[in-house]
């Protein structure tokens, strides 16, 4: 059912973009009073015809393209002497209509996915976030200013937010400036200032496009109650360890930590029943089971315990526990964070090059910020892939990281193991692992080990490489803990105009990136090894299939762009190339001669066979290389 879903969705995909751009072509040469003789999906053999009026449409066999043809459209084509002069021939039309025929092929193709993200749009975004913030992140710009779950932002820098898409889109905007945020908190009405941090996206810097925009780290979701727990507090000595869930508190549940902190509030002086699930720890795992692993990370059961709650102040942190920013999440099977380091789920990163981690979102952005760097470089983009690499391996070199490791009984074992290793602890034995050069360095490890927690230090080198298409990728396993509950929606309060807006975006985003990216192509910054063919279309189409129906619309709208940039190029046999004649024939007032012409499609003709060449080279590399990767 699967590969059937998949073969379907490439039809689609290919189909419609085929089908709109011809009948682009078919329905302005009606308008203009041509007579259209063929309409055909395909080349090669006929798979399936029939004919209305004057019109034969076809599917044929080879899903290379499509084409229309028009009585007199070919020039160098013998032609009796009544349809020579017929005015419904092609030749016989204006420049300017023969031109708005041409034309109209890649303007479809702009239309099309104008329809398709706007219909898109409608349909997936009928329901949007609120714009009440779920979970501040420690350390972020909305933490610093401020900010806490459950406040309802109204207004970004004196412009209304209705909903939390308005609020990334202002915030966005303001990198690096002092902006006002107006805040509704239960009765209260506040003002407070933040300053967005600045983000460098720099996922289309292979072309030279580097988008920065702000972010305060803030989410609409409201964190699960997952803990940290401070050593030798009084919920540590009830038996919590980092990474367990509160699951009630004196009987009542509770799913959010802002839930968990009001109900231990409410015992001030009192005994506080808690019931959790323990982490479930694991080591490093497969990157395809990584979400698996998340998701099941508290499936234990339950465990009840009975503590008395301070009379004083914030009872959460008087019994040792606050929410689990610093606690890392699944790490990736035979990443730098599980070969050098052996970090594992529950492990509490409390410092990053010697100074404090508030939370794993502000060290991930801090261990990105200088490969971004390089990624932002002026010029980039005309460096050779090797050049890249060595660069981007530069920029990560000398991070040192410390987390936090509390002991359950298993862990105890391992080090009461290590510690007996006389081999390892003199010295005739080299340490491999994080855990045996800790062993080997601390003279007082059993007096730690006694106590029930350790600190792991040392050098995180993390991973760059050039991929298939030799664009470097770094490979950053370090992830959060802590999930979130489904934010709080509203039904769209302007479903037309948030799809236009949305529509505008993302239309100007992917033509401005495909228009860089030809241009690039064209100047020798973008190897012709970047290019595919179907066969690369039909993977793109199957990935897309399998985040849903509403990415497979947003790759026809991205490829339905691709095809009217690329048309619209001065290449002989293509739109392009017909509309420079024309546009030649118009200023000059007259034809561009059958010979100019006829030379033009020779060549144009042999460089389209050398593109679809190389392109079925490329594709026939990328299909072998997925079959023969691990």
């Amino acid at each position: 059912m699967d590969y059937l879903i998949k073969v379907g969705a490439f039809v689609l995909v290919f189909g419609l973009l085929i089908v709109f751009h011809e009948f682009g072509h078919y329905a302005v040469a009606r308008l203009m009073g041509v007579k259209v003789l063929n309409f055909a999906v395909g080349f090669g053999p006929v798979l399936v015809a029939w004919r209305r009026g004057e019109t034969e449409y076809s599917w044929r066999l080879l899903p290379l393209g499509g084409y229309v043809k028009m009585l007199g459209d070919d020039p160098s084509a013998p032609m009796d002497s009544e349809s020579a002069s017929d005015p419904a021939a092609f030749h016989n039309k204006a420049v300017w209509r023969r031109a708005l025929i041409v034309a109209a092929g890649p303007i479809f193709n702009f239309i099309l996915p104008l329809l398709v993200l706007f219909g898109s749009a409608l349909a997936y975004e009928s329901e949007l976030v609120t714009p009440r913030v779920g979970t501040v992140v420690p350390g972020g710009p909305a933490a610093e200013a401020g900010l806490r779950a459950g406040d309802l932002i109204t207004h970004v820098a004196g412009k209304p937010v209705l909903t939390f898409d308005d609020l990334v889109r202002e915030v966005s905007g303001r990198a690096s400036q002092p902006t006002e945020f107006k805040v509704e908190r239960g009765q209260e009405r506040l003002t407070l200032t933040a300053r967005p941090r600045e983000v460098i996206g720099a996922a289309a810097a292979e072309i030279g496009i580097v988008e920065r925009f702000g972010r305060i780290l803030l989410y609409p979701g409201e964190q699960v109650p997952t803990v940290e727990v401070q050593p030798g507090s009084l919920a540590w000595q009830a038996g919590l360890r980092n990474g367990d869930r509160l699951r009630a508190v004196n009987g009542q549940q509770v799913s959010t930590w802002r839930q968990a902190e009001t109900a231990l509030q409410a015992l001030t002086g009192r005994a506080a029943e808690l019931t959790w699930s323990s982490l479930h720890l694991s080591g490093a795992v497969p990157r395809a089971k990584l979400r698996e692993t998340f998701q099941h990370q508290h499936a234990s059961a339950s465990k009840t315990a009975s503590l008395p709650a301070p009379a004083v102040g914030q009872v959460a942190a008087g019994l040792g526990l606050s929410p689990g920013h610093r606690l890392i999440g699944p790490i990736p099977l035979d990443s730098a964070e599980d070969a050098q380091l052996g970090l594992r789920p529950g492990d509490s990163l409390v410092a990053l090059d010697g100074k404090q981690v508030l939370s794993i979102e502000d060290a991930v952005d801090r261990l990105k910020a200088p490969y971004e760097a390089v990624l932002a470089t002026p010029g980039y983009h005309t460096w050779p892939p090797p050049q890249r690499l060595e660069r981007l391996q530069q920029s990560l070199l000398g991070r040192q990281l410390t987390v936090q490791r509390q002991l359950r009984p298993a862990d105890r074992q391992a080090v009461a193991a290590l510690l007996a290793d006389a081999q390892l602890r003199s010295g005739g034995r080299q340490p491999k692992t994080a855990l045996e050069r800790w062993v080997k360095a601390q003279p007082d490890a059993q007096s730690q080990l006694d106590r029930g927690w350790i600190e792991l230090s040392g050098p995180l080198q993390l991973a760059v490489k050039l991929n298939r298409d030799e664009h470097p990728e770094l490979s950053l396993g370090l992830t959060s803990l802590v999930d979130r509950k489904p934010p709080e929606m509203q039904p769209n309060p302007h479903p037309i105009a948030h799809a236009l807006r949305m529509t505008g975006a993302e239309f100007w985003r992917g033509a401005t990136i495909i228009a860089v990216s030809t241009a690039e192509l064209i100047k020798g910054n973008v190897p012709v090894r970047d290019l595919g063919g179907p066969l690369r279309m039909a993977q793109l189409t199957s990935e897309a299939a399998d985040h849903g129906f509403e990415a497979v619309l947003r790759l026809i709208a991205w490829l339905s762009i691709n095809l009217g940039i690329l048309n619209l190029l001065p290449i002989p046999l293509v739109d392009g190339g017909h509309l420079l004649f024309l546009g030649i024939e118009a200023i000059k007032r007259e034809p561009v001669s059958l010979r100019t012409r006829q030379v033009a499609a020779y060549v144009g003709l042999t460089f389209l066979g050398l593109l679809f060449l190389i392109v079925m080279k490329n594709d026939g590399q990328r299909v072998l290389q997925s079959w023969l990767a691990p």
